[in-house]
């Protein structure tokens, strides 16, 4: 028990070092000390921890968690793309099939590859779509942490 009260005791107390941010001769450098006078200061606490600070810091914690949201957005909207594109391809592919009087196992295999490839896609979409709702639901509990700090 007293092992935790020391843990717990120096936690509270623990202090983050500082991160600059400087770019030099077109070489991005970061460190512990300012490496020029524009050094800008860079937040290093992992995305989603709630903080007590100024609305700058909370501000920019909320910026990233959106910009990971959108990034999800971009890749939702390129696997729909992908699977439309894909499953055009395969529907091309069906109809210049039928229309050579082929053997119905052809026409049954090649439908369901399109069935296998429309479910994939759409598993990969619903995980990401998950993945969203997660990121969106983090920003709705910073934004109510941030009010409750403050």
């Amino acid at each position: 028990m007293m092992k935790y009260s020391y843990l717990l005791f120096f936690s509270v107390f623990s202090v983050q070092a500082a991160v600059y941010k400087c770019e030099q001769n077109g070489v991005v450098e970061f460190s512990q000390f300012p490496c020029a006078e524009e050094a800008e200061q860079v937040d290093m606490r992992p995305l989603g921890t709630a903080m007590i600070g100024t609305r700058s810091e909370f501000k920019q914690q909320v910026d990233a968690v959106k910009r990971q949201s959108r990034f999800v957005e971009f890749q939702i909207s390129k696997l729909e793309q992908e699977k439309q594109q894909r499953l055009d391809e395969l529907k091309a592919d069906l109809y210049k099939l039928r229309r050579s009087f082929p053997k119905s196992e052809e026409l049954a295999a090649l439908q369901q590859k399109i069935d296998r490839l429309t479910e994939l896609y759409d598993e990969k979409i619903s995980a990401e779509r998950g993945n969203l709702m997660a990121l969106k639901s983090k920003v709705v509990s910073l934004e109510r942490q941030y009010a409750q700090n403050n």
